[in-house]
């Protein structure tokens, strides 16, 4: 089954609420990246609250792209989605080995750290692209967004995001939920969403259960209190070809496509979001040269 991404209103209207089954999609990219266990739960909420927060804030062609510094050992966290469903992600460190924390549960702030800030670049066609930022908060992603949302976005908001794994470092479940505020939301109706987030069944708990994203709202919010306004699939942003990632070479100096044949006697691509791998023999790059070429002739 692909993954699903839900976008509601409550029947009082006080708040619009999204959630998001993005097993598939979390698990697609730990494998093409070959990430730890820690690391696949650090990268799987990133993609889960990029994607929610793409789609509550973005329309169209629109795009946005996510960077998380915290200073921690896992590097950068880097995540790109767009109004359509599609993200792609990666971390500087798949391969971090666990950190524990006292309990002796795996240590997603301290992998992340919070010495640093989240940013989020929103583009637009035909417009300047927008950065926002604010201060990591925590570490643990979801509660970053949530603050990030309301300082730089002005939204208030509740990010909530739950990466599971089995007892074989696999990703079993991958999903989360984003909970906005309407301008008609009462202190009071605040309050009481304030207080069922916090008796709510864990995250984790209710998706390894099997539950579906109008669940997890129902969670929240009780059984038939919010309306469905929106279903779409969501899933992991196609691949280059080798043709595009060969038309990027065309774009380099013909210094550094000879260097490639000298030095290396080919050269190989890799790919920073999918992990995979393209290698162009010395043939293909003379082939290149000779483009180059008749670019600049017709120049």
């Amino acid at each position: 089954m692909s993954d699903q991404f839900i976008k509601t209103i409550t029947k009082n209207k006080y708040f619009r609420a999204f959630a998001l089954d993005g097993t598939q999609f979390v698990q697609e990219a730990a494998a093409a990246h070959e990430t730890s266990r820690l690391a696949s739960i650090v990268l799987g909420r990133g993609m889960l609250a990029t994607t929610l927060t793409a789609q509550s804030v973005l329309k169209g062609e629109e795009r946005m792209a996510i960077q998380i510094n915290g200073r921690g050992p896992i590097g950068n966290v880097v995540v790109e989605a767009d109004a359509k469903g599609s993200v792609r992600g990666y971390v500087t460190n798949p391969q971090l080995e666990a950190i524990v924390d006292e309990n002796g549960n795996l240590d997603v702030a301290q992998a992340v750290g919070k010495n640093g800030a989240l940013q989020i670049t929103k583009f637009a066609p035909y417009s300047n692209p927008y950065i926002g930022q604010s201060q990591l908060i925590s570490g643990e992603i979801g509660d970053d967004f949530t603050y990030y949302l309301a300082q730089s976005e002005q939204i208030p908001s509740v990010v909530g995001v739950s990466v599971y794994m089995d007892h074989e470092d696999q990703v079993q479940a991958a999903g989360g939920f984003l909970v906005q505020a309407l301008p008609d939301a009462t202190e009071q109706a605040i309050d009481d969403l304030e207080l069922a987030l916090k008796n709510m069944k864990p995250l984790s708990e209710m998706l390894t259960d099997g539950y579906t994203p109008l669940e997890v709202l129902e969670e929240i919010f009780g059984k038939g209190e919010v309306e469905i306004l929106q279903v779409a699939g969501v899933g992991l942003a196609a691949e280059p070809t080798k043709e595009a990632y060969q038309e990027m070479l065309t774009t380099l100096p013909e210094s550094e496509i000879q260097a490639m044949i000298d030095e290396d006697g080919g050269a190989e691509v890799v790919g920073k979001f999918s992990g995979k791998r393209y290698f162009f023999t010395v043939e293909e790059l003379n082939d290149i040269i000779a483009i180059i070429r008749q670019k600049s002739d017709d120049a």
